[in-house]
């Protein structure tokens, strides 16, 4: 077995304090998705805005490779949920022009559907309806005693949450 290697080494000043994780993400990124033949790491990250949310729900893109030497004209690999694939065919021009515009130059000439499962994008959380009048005095009520305000304002928060996903405990 080979020695592990490390995909990232902090800047001496940067070592002991806190960074936050989406300033490193793209680095991360390259290295993880790099091995998969990715030439830009933000078709992964950004496939629903390049072909629309219809289309990111039922494919995912696997790979772009390259001839040998070359750093354009590629084939893109979509993995493509079963009865869709003959669509996705269809939109292969429109596909690969959406995914040229947003790098910028003729990354991919061809496309490669491979069939396969899909995972389904999570669904997006829906807001919950106002709470009444009432029921955010009343919850302001129980927690105005808590003297620190970081407190107060986080268990309000938290029983405003409460009371919008189960409305039928408001009556009590």
């Amino acid at each position: 077995m080979g020695r592990a290697t490390k995909t990232f080494e902090p800047s001496p000043e940067r070592r002991f304090r806190a960074e936050a994780a989406a300033a490193r993400l793209p680095a991360l990124l390259r290295a993880a998705v790099g091995k998969r033949g990715f030439a830009a790491a933000e078709i992964v990250t950004h496939w629903p805005l390049i072909v629309g949310e219809r289309l990111a729900a039922c494919t995912a893109p696997e790979r772009l490779r390259f001839e040998r030497g070359a750093s354009d004209g590629g084939t893109l690999e979509v993995r493509v949920d079963g009865p869709l694939a003959l669509e996705i065919q269809h939109l292969e021009p429109q596909i690969l022009d959406k995914v040229n515009s947003f790098c910028g130059y003729r990354a991919a000439a061809r496309l490669k559907i491979l069939r396969g499962r899909v995972e389904a994008p999570r669904p997006k959380r829906k807001q919950p309806p106002p709470l009444p009048a009432e029921t955010a005095a009343a919850i302001d009520r129980e927690v105005a005693t808590i003297e620190n305000q970081s407190l107060r304002e986080a268990l309000a928060k938290l029983g405003r949450a409460i009371a919008a996903e189960h409305p039928e405990d408001r009556r009590r």
